[in-house]
């Protein structure tokens, strides 16, 4: 699999006065993509972190939004990575509502990886290396050109 698609109903919480999703909480859903994403392909935030001391922390982010969702829409959230070099991953995100079938939001993470315990840049898990360069060998170890 290389693309993962995960679901989540706007709450009440989740709106601004105007009554459309916050913009910030649209980087909550990529999280929350990107994190499912991992899960499903047998790499866990939790044990990289517990046993291998390791964190992926976000170095650059981006979000281009296209329509609003509103309070009790279902969000679909496509999550997939398009880059990653020996220290870096970098995912891609497309938001949907689901009940318009629209285009709302797209945008791009970059995580870093660093120790834990120091702060400083490591490589990649030879584990999370592995399984990108299975399921997608076409992209390995390339980056992403800016435009």
């Amino acid at each position: 699999m290389t693309t993962h698609e995960s679901q989540y109903r706007i709450l009440y919480r989740d709106i601004d006065s105007m009554g459309y999703l916050y913009y910030s909480r649209y980087l909550d859903l990529f999280e929350m993509g990107r994190v499912e994403w991992m899960r499903e392909e047998g790499f866990r935030y939790r044990d990289m972190e517990a046993d291998l001391r390791l964190a992926l922390p976000v170095t650059h982010a981006k979000c281009q939004y296209h329509s609003p969702l509103r309070f009790d829409d279902h969000a679909q959230i496509h999550t997939d990575v398009i880059a990653w070099s020996g220290t870096t991953l970098c995912f891609a995100y497309q938001i949907f509502s689901q009940e318009r079938q629209e285009l709302c939001a797209t945008g791009e993470v970059e995580l870093g990886c660093v120790d834990l315990d120091q702060g400083r840049p490591q490589r990649l898990p030879k584990a999370l290396m592995d399984t990108l360069t299975t399921l997608l060998p076409q992209r390995n170890g390339r980056r992403k050109q800016e435009g």
